[in-house]
């Protein structure tokens, strides 16, 4: 006698999941002196989230798994028990903004070749500095301005807009905005020059901390 069987077979994820971990892991932290921080989390929100503490990422909509996860992106294991930060409070915008302006893709394929060139030189820290038609990216004995601009800024305070970073954080930022976001702009939040910078749209949130220069 045949049986019937009747399976119900869900894909949880891949379609998102994959490009996630691909943007993420470049994100999470390489010294096991914060052992969580080496994992890539997974959110009952649906969000995947990494960390090391100075850059980190909130990629959103991506599964369907319903409780707290630790993902090790090399293995694919999942693992439970690391208490892992909550990124959504610390990459959350505060009302104490100093500017803000919208990117387009455009705009950020403008800057990556030239934080590429910066990375490659081994420049450790870059001056960024922007204007409504202007960005500079100034390294000692090198200044490089990319024009043809239009960011519609938000001046919340009248102060510079200048922050410093290093080169590979913000290039790794502008190039998951570029892999990962359907949206062609993200809103560029600028809240002083030692407090978090903060990219976010409705696929993703970006925080990269500055540079404290002496």
């Amino acid at each position: 006698m045949a049986v019937a069987l009747k399976n119900e077979i869900e894909v949880v994820g891949r379609e998102r999941l994959t490009p996630a971990l691909e943007v993420a892991k470049k994100f999470v932290c390489t010294s096991q002196s914060r052992p969580a921080l080496t994992y890539v989390a997974v959110r009952e929100n649906g969000e995947i989230q990494a960390t090391d503490s100075h850059r980190a990422i909130v990629l959103k909509n991506i599964h369907s798994y319903k409780e707290n996860l630790m993902l090790n992106h090399k293995t694919l294991d999942l693992i439970r028990g690391y208490n892992f930060p909550e990124l959504a409070k610390l990459v959350e915008v505060s009302e104490k903004l100093q500017a803000s302006f919208k990117l387009s893709k455009g705009d950020a394929m403008q800057l990556i070749p030239a934080l590429k060139f910066i990375k490659s030189s081994k420049f450790d820290c870059v001056k960024f500095t922007f204007t409504k038609e202007s960005i500079e990216l100034t390294v000692p004995g090198m200044q490089i301005k990319l024009e043809g601009f239009e960011l519609d800024i938000d001046q919340h305070l009248d102060s510079e807009n200048t922050l410093s970073f290093t080169p590979a954080y913000l290039l790794d930022a502008l190039e998951a905005f570029i892999k990962f976001s359907a949206d062609e702009n993200i809103t560029v939040f600028h809240q002083g020059p030692l407090r978090i910078f903060i990219l976010e749209n409705d696929d993703m949130t970006i925080g990269v901390l500055p540079r404290r220069v002496y």
